[in-house]
């Protein structure tokens, strides 16, 4: 299978996963400092221009009240040292007011500016004209020193205009600043959930193989050998798969042989003892010649005992076989409701004995499987439900249908299964604590043999949760000729 990725190693996986899932969080960092970084420059550039209008409009009044102070002196004293003062104020507003236009080209305090500065040189030019009589320069002179009202007017308004410029600045900075909030706000949200999402990818990259070791740790424990174990993922944990692999054949290997070596031993016990029950049988007969009392009922026991362990030793061969698969299953549509008839009547003359109520609820349905098998499944369940039922309780066998599968319920009225036995109850040989009024005890084999049967016609035998008793659930498929 090609994968885009072949990590070399599960600590490699997870470096690999931090860096990823790390750097769109550093890309968010570094934007981030990048938006702060333009804001900065942005506010100082505004805090810059703000400044300079500030200080240029400050200048600007200082000299026209040095100029106007000058020009007033040269009116009153008519020293020239006081005009020259004039044009030199006159040189430093024209310098002033060129780097003032120079800071803040295209906006509105231009117009301003311009204004200023041509009212400026009109004045000026009106105190130097030293033409005419010198009446006329005296009036004309006094008449150019009345225009500094007006020049003061056009700085008062050029200082309101600077002023309002610096709010609009102050606006849009803090327009831009909302503006590169939100966005960084969108960046790091996308890049956290893109984040998010690479740590959930990397946890099902870095679960999945786990999960696959823990799967097949678990059927191999539960006796699972068939099941191959396939581990995707680092190479160092496909390794491991492949090992635990071939842990599984080689503990499906040990366990066919023990299941033939069982099979092997427990045939070979059936002959000789099939010879002593027919001993035991011409000897309880009186072939042999007549016994006594006692010798009667020491040959009983010893019957009784060769019936029962005769009965162990085939349920042994039944569940090695089934679990050895060596048996072939003659499968064919059996119906289930019938099946559970001749099975009740079995039991019958016992639930009779005791007083023990069955209550049926059948449905005319069939199943593909051995009639042997199934039959054996059910008389296991029955045989249980009769023996830890108490005398005047009640067992149900109750049959559902849901499209294609069937559900069958074996349930009794006993003292159930305790919580530490639910979990072995399916296990071979095991006999859980449940007291019961039978005093012939079981082989701890028919759970187990009934559970391999019902698996070998593709179904399922569990133990549900019951408030009283046990309760167990048959699930098969029902037989594909009929229709729901």
């Amino acid at each position: 299978m090609n994968r885009i990725y072949h990590p070399r190693s599960f600590v490699s996986l997870l470096l690999t996963g931090f860096i990823f899932v790390a750097l769109p969080l550093v890309v968010a960092l570094g934007s981030a400092i990048q938006i702060l970084d333009g804001l900065v420059q942005q506010s100082a550039v505004a805090v810059f221009r703000s400044a300079g209008r500030v200080d240029n409009c400050r200048k600007v009044a200082e000299l026209l009240n040095r100029e106007e102070r000058s020009a007033r002196l040269f009116l009153v004293l008519g020293e020239t040292e006081h005009l020259e003062d004039v044009t030199a104020r006159h040189r430093e507003i024209e310098e002033l007011l060129g780097q003032f236009a120079g800071l803040n080209p295209g906006s509105e305090l231009i117009g301003l500016l311009e204004q200023l500065q041509n009212k400026e040189r009109l004045l000026i030019e009106k105190l130097t004209d030293l033409s005419g009589t010198a009446t006329d320069r005296k009036s004309r002179q006094e008449k150019a020193v009345t225009g500094y009202s007006e020049i003061g007017s056009l700085v008062e308004e050029l200082e309101r205009s600077s002023n309002g410029l610096m709010i609009k600045e102050v606006d849009a900075l803090k327009e831009r600043v909302q503006s590169n909030k939100n966005a960084l706000t969108w960046q790091i949200s996308g890049l956290i959930g893109f984040s998010v999402l690479l740590v959930v990818l990397f946890m099902s990259l870095i679960n999945k193989p786990v999960s696959q070791l823990d799967r097949g740790i678990e059927r191999l424990g539960e006796g699972d050998f068939s099941t191959p174990i396939v581990v995707s993922g680092p190479r160092d944990l496909e390794t491991i798969g492949e090992k635990l692999d071939w842990l599984r054949k080689r503990l499906n290997t040990l366990d066919r042989e023990k299941v033939r070596m069982l099979a092997h031993i427990s045939h070979e016990l059936k002959t000789p003892l099939s010879s002593i029950k027919e001993g035991a049988g011409l000897l309880k007969d009186g072939l042999v010649g007549s016994l006594s009392d006692q010798q009667i009922e020491v040959v009983g026991i010893l019957d009784n005992n060769c019936s029962k362990l005769q009965k162990l030793i085939q349920n042994i061969l039944d569940f090695n076989m089934a679990q050895a698969k060596e048996v072939p299953l003659d499968f064919q549509d059996v119906r289930i409701d019938a099946l559970v008839a001749d099975v009740t009547e079995d039991h019958r003359n016992a639930m009779l004995a005791r007083n023990i109520h069955l209550k049926t609820e059948l449905l005319p349905v069939q199943v593909n499987g051995n009639p042997q098998q199934l039959k054996t499944v059910l008389d296991n369940l029955l045989a249980n439900a009769v023996k830890f039922t108490p005398d005047d309780g009640e067992i149900g066998i109750i049959m559902r249908r849901k499209g294609q599968m069937l559900r069958l319920l074996v349930e009794d009225s006993g003292p159930g299964i305790s919580e530490e036995d639910r979990a072995q109850i399916f296990l071979p040989f095991f006999q859980g604590q449940q007291k019961n009024r039978s005093v012939m005890k079981g082989s701890g084999l028919g759970l187990a043999i009934s559970k391999e049967y019902i698996q070998n016609s593709g179904g399922t035998l569990r133990l549900l949760p019951s408030e009283q008793g046990a309760c167990f659930e048959v699930v098969m498929p029902c037989s594909r000729d009929e229709a729901p």
